[in-house]
Order: C-alpha cells, then structure tokens, then sequence
C-alpha cells in the first residue's frame, strides 16, 4: 500500500503543482511531494513533508498560523506522550504547547496535507498540519493510508470532508436524534449558503468570511459606530444613559456579502431605563450614515430587553431573518435582496422613505 500512495503522490506532483503553486509559500512549496486528482479532476489532495528544526517555531508559526488554527500530531515512540507533559504537581499535569514541543525537539517533522475542491470558480483549499515525533517520511505516510480499505482515491475522495453539507451535518447530528427524537436537526445559518456543495467547501469558505467580516466590523466600530455613540451620549445624554448589544457585543451587524453596506442594531437605556431599540446604516458607496427607521413607522409589539430572539421575533414579518446568529455569528452574512431592497432601501420620488440620513459633528 505504501509503494503505491508514494507512487501515485509522485505521479502527479508536477500537475498538482501548478495548481497549487499560487496558494503556497515558496518556503512551503519546495518541499512538496506531489499529490493526485479524482477523476473529475476538480479535486486533489496533496502532501508536503517538512523537517522541523528547533527554535524556529515563529517561522512555523507565520508560514502555518498555528496559534490561530489546530494541528494534530502522530506519534511513533511509546515514550513520547509522557513527555508531551508539563507536571505542575505530583498529580496534575497539563500538556505542552506546540511551542515548547518544538523548541523542545518533541516535533521532527511536519505531514502537511492538502484537500481541495473546485467550485464557486476558484480552488477551496483545505489545510492539515500533522507533527511527528519521527523524521521517517515514509511512515508517516503509510500511516495516512493504514485505514484504507478499498483503493487510495476512494480513501480520501469518498471521505464525510467531500459529503454534501446538509447530509454531512444531519450525520452528525444524528446521535442527538437517538437520544430524543423529538430534536429537530437544525441547519445552522452558517452552512444555508453551502447546501449542495461539499461540507470541504462549507469549512473553507466559512472560515475566510468570518476572517473578512471580523476585519470589516472591527473597521465599522472603530470609523462609524465609536463616533456615533460618542455624538448621541453628547447630544442627547438623558436618552443615551447606556448603550449595549445582544450577547454581550457593544452593537450587533447584519452584513450582507457584498459588504457594501451594513445595519448597526443596538438598545440605548435613558434615564428612566426604559429602553429602545436603534438600527443605523452606513452605506460605504456613499460614505453616508443613516437611522433606519422601518420600525418608527410601523411599530411592533416587543420590547427590548434581554430576549435573545427579540430580533428575530421583529424581524420575521418582513425579512428571511430566522436566527440570531447573522447578527452575532461572523461566518454569517444575510443576503435577503427583498428585505434589503423593499424595507431598507425602498424610495418614493427619489427619496428614502426608511433612512433619514444622520450627520455627525
């Protein structure tokens, strides 16, 4: 089995290269070994096999991101578990860090395995860092192929990392069902984007927008949101006594994809502590800040307070907004165009007829 994984990585590695050259440092791509496509050719994976060399954990660490993402680690020695360990007494013990397992010379080697997938018109690429206390390439190769049980492409082509989203996370959540049937299998807003594309795409894509919309939010609350506080709480300090969001945020967002405008939702306290709900809207496009006033206009029955599906509850009416988490989940973006374009943006005679346009001093 290994003479033929080695035989089929190598048959590949210069096809392989070219596709995965652009995503890779160079520092990285020299040590690759090759890899292989399925027969649609729209998927591969690809291995890189690295030696790891004390005291140079901050080059592993920038070139791989490991103290922002998870690694594993195979061990070949029976002792090397122990010394994983860090006793702070007798009895108690925590493990070591990837740092201290390197600099400590626990880590010889580097697997870095590669998983893709073509769709959305570019190459969703997914990372594996896999540490070794052994510096045998070979055997640590065999080890990725020593479950296989019908041909190598099937192995990892056929794996739940290439399973349809929803159908991979109802299999997940099956166990729960087990335990009480009367569980509903929920698919979380996240994955709603990526029905009918692989749970390999789901992740990838996934974890690149929550990179993008933490940047972007963190952008927002320092340009827009900090000013706009700061100006109402000077302007109007009897109606601003406190200002919060839900689940413990300052203000919570709904951003759609395109991020060319975004909803600030947050609940302003006045002196009496009565409290009210407050949505603004900046528009990037035009550099301009906005009160959204849909629900002055059309008023609802629920109240602000600490109702974690309060915003659910008003929004339902007009909106495909049916969990909290697209205001407080950043892998989460709401691409509603009717709610955008019919509640948020509708004009009559040129004109807004939600937004009043807020300028701040």
């Amino acid at each position: 089995m290994l003479e033929e994984f080695v035989s089929l990585i190598e048959s590949g590695k210069e096809e392989i290269g070219r596709v995965l050259k652009p995503h890779v440092h160079e520092k990285i791509f020299k040590r690759l070994l090759g890899g292989f496509f399925d027969e649609t050719q729209k998927r591969f994976v690809a291995f890189a096999f690295m030696p790891i060399k004390k005291s140079m954990f901050y080059e592993y660490d920038y070139l791989f991101e490991l103290s922002n993402s998870g690694n594993s680690a195979i061990y070949f020695s029976p002792d090397t578990i122990e010394k994983t360990k860090k006793y702070l007494d007798q009895h108690r013990f925590q493990y070591k860090s990837t740092e201290e397992l390197i600099e400590g010379g626990i880590y010889k080697s580097l697997l870095i395995a590669y998983i893709a997938e073509y769709d959305f018109d570019e190459w969703n690429i997914l990372r594996d860092c896999c540490f070794s206390d052994s510096k045998d390439r070979n055997k640590i190769l065999e080890s990725k192929v020593a479950r296989a049980k019908k041909s190598i492409k099937d192995h990892f082509f056929n794996s739940s990392t290439f399973q349809e989203t929803s159908e991979h996370y109802s299999q997940l959540m099956s166990h729960s069902r087990a335990r009480n049937e009367n569980v509903p299998i929920k698919l979380p807003a996240e994955l709603k984007p990526f029905i009918g594309h692989s749970n390999l795409v789901s992740m990838v894509r996934t974890e690149q927008k929550a990179k993008i919309n933490l940047s972007f939010q963190d952008y927002i609350k320092k340009a827009i949101y900090a000013p706009l506080i700061i100006n109402l709480k000077t302007h109007y300090p009897e109606q601003y006594q406190t200002v919060w969001g839900f689940y413990g945020q300052d203000c919570n967002f709904l951003i759609p994809s395109h991020r060319q405008f975004c909803l600030m939702i947050f609940v302003a306290t006045d002196n009496h502590r009565k409290a009210s709900l407050q949505f603004y809207l900046y528009n990037l496009q035009e550099d301009k800040l906005y009160n959204w006033i849909y629900f002055t206009l059309y008023p609802n029955k629920e109240k602000p307070g600490y109702d974690h599906d309060l915003i659910v509850k008003i929004f339902s009416p007009i909106s495909r907004l049916d969990d909290m988490d697209y205001l407080i989940d950043p892998k989460c973006n709401f691409d509603d165009d009717d709610f955008w374009r019919n509640f948020v943006f509708k004009k009559n005679h040129n004109e807004y007829l939600y937004l009043t346009e807020i300028k701040i001093n």
